[in-house]
């Protein structure tokens, strides 16, 4: 339900890539010999989204495996949501204030300046000013990032860096992937599930406590 919730909430977020959830069990060592154990965990579904044009030079969204890196409060973040603007020094950062990572920066964009020009590969040029590269990266193992929310990911420390594959599209932003129609529909079908182990939860209760009843 967690997992839904937060689709819903982020399915008009550009770049988010929606969360699944899976459960296993099983046998772990106990003090009247085996007993299970259930372990859930969360996956997020990769599926490009389909790009869709907006009206900002600084609007970016990316076609391919790979994510924009930005500077977090507490370190590097990888997203794929491209809603960037300039502040008052010409720093490009996100709409939270995050600044975008660079991978050569030659100096500020001025924000007063010509429309800035941005290349599939994240070469950002302002007129005949080569103002550097934007950093694009990647992780072996995507399954391996954690979410943070709002469409931001952090690589934990068995993630290894790869090249990101993808191309950068200017004035452009990638949609969710999420249905909202499938995930009220996965609601639905969450709550009747849970629905019903209750009501078989309720019944064995009912049961033991006609079995232990005294007489």
């Amino acid at each position: 339900m967690e997992a839904i919730t937060a689709n819903l909430a982020n399915v008009d977020t550009p770049g988010y890539k929606r969360m699944s959830t899976g459960t296993r069990s099983f046998y772990v060592p106990g003090s009247n010999g085996k007993e299970t154990a259930i372990y859930t965990h969360s996956a997020a579904d990769w599926t490009q989204g389909a790009l869709k044009p907006s009206a900002s030079p600084y609007h970016m969204a990316l076609m391919g495996q790979g994510f924009f890196a930005v500077d977090g409060q507490d370190g590097e973040m990888l997203t794929r949501n491209g809603i960037f603007q300039v502040d008052d020094k010409g720093i490009l950062q996100t709409a939270e204030g995050y600044p975008v990572a660079w991978e050569s920066n030659n100096g500020p964009i001025n924000p007063t300046g010509e429309q800035i020009e941005v290349d599939g590969s994240g070469r950002v040029f302002q007129g005949t000013v080569d103002l550097g590269k934007l950093r694009l990266t990647n992780v072996a193992r995507p399954e391996q990032l954690s979410f943070l929310g709002g469409g931001y990911y952090t690589a934990g420390r068995n993630s290894s860096e790869v090249p990101a594959q993808t191309s950068v599209h200017q004035s452009q932003l990638e949609s969710s992937n999420v249905t909202s129609i499938d995930e009220l529909v996965g609601m639905i079908t969450v709550q009747r599930s849970f629905e019903s182990a209750k009501n078989v939860m309720g019944l064995i209760d009912q049961s033991y406590g006609r079995l232990t009843q005294i007489r």
